[in-house]
């Protein structure tokens, strides 16, 4: 036990007490979700007008830019506006291929609420974790409160064999796309510690990649 003060042991022993007392279903959700974060899978996820224009942005240049995309585990207050607990954001960001082009502006949507949108411009580079630049530069938002993945054009080669890759073949607006489900940062506190969404029931891991694809394809038709 070098290293671990006799009162952190203390109380992780409660904390495991506390666990080991939950019925089987707290005890699995205690061990998805850490810290005081509350347990949490909507019916359905609200796509607000922005992710609908940036979806559209990127279907206009799928070579040029992707999309960091994140769905808000509570409500969140941001720079713009509020939004509830299971609101799905989807903002672009640019490739080494639209980096290269000199005097080319790209523009981008940040929701104001439901309907309303600023004006705004991509994500440059992908120096930083596209999810986390999003939610802490863009949105001005708590990142803790969120969960992260990427879409971009369907992924190739071995990728989609892989359990942190998949392509949804067809949405709504007739094309497919590829999604990554890893999050450097954001994804862990609430699968049990993966950086990406599981692709099994894990944490109700395969529930929130429905979830996600359902706002996708919501967002592939979305208009205002």
């Amino acid at each position: 036990m070098a290293g671990l003060s006799r009162r952190g042991f203390v109380a992780n022993s409660v904390a495991g007490i506390a666990i080991a007392s939950l019925p089987a279903s707290f005890a699995k959700a205690a061990q998805c979700v850490s810290g005081a974060l509350p347990a949490f899978l909507p019916n359905s996820l609200t796509v607000d007008c922005a992710s609908g224009r940036n979806f559209r942005l990127f279907r206009q240049s799928p070579d040029y830019m992707g999309l960091a995309g994140a769905v808000s585990m509570s409500f969140v207050r941001g720079k713009y506006g509020s939004y509830p607990a299971g609101n799905l954001f989807l903002f672009p960001w640019l490739k080494p291929k639209a980096q290269k082009l000199t005097g080319q502006t790209w523009p981008a949507y940040v929701p104001v609420n439901g309907t309303q949108v600023v004006g705004s411009s991509c994500i440059p580079n992908t120096y930083l974790p596209l999810d986390e630049y999003f939610c802490r530069n863009v949105l001005q938002g708590p990142a803790q409160s969120f969960i992260g993945f990427v879409v971009d054009n369907p992924y190739t080669g071995d990728d989609p064999r892989r359990d942190w890759f998949s392509n949804v073949d067809k949405l709504a607006d007739g094309a497919g796309i590829g999604i990554d489900w890893t999050s450097h940062n954001l994804n862990d506190p609430w699968f049990g510690g993966s950086n990406w969404i599981p692709k099994d029931d894990t944490c109700s891991g395969n529930a929130w990649r429905q979830l996600i694809i359902a706002g996708l394809n919501q967002a592939s038709t979305g208009a205002c």
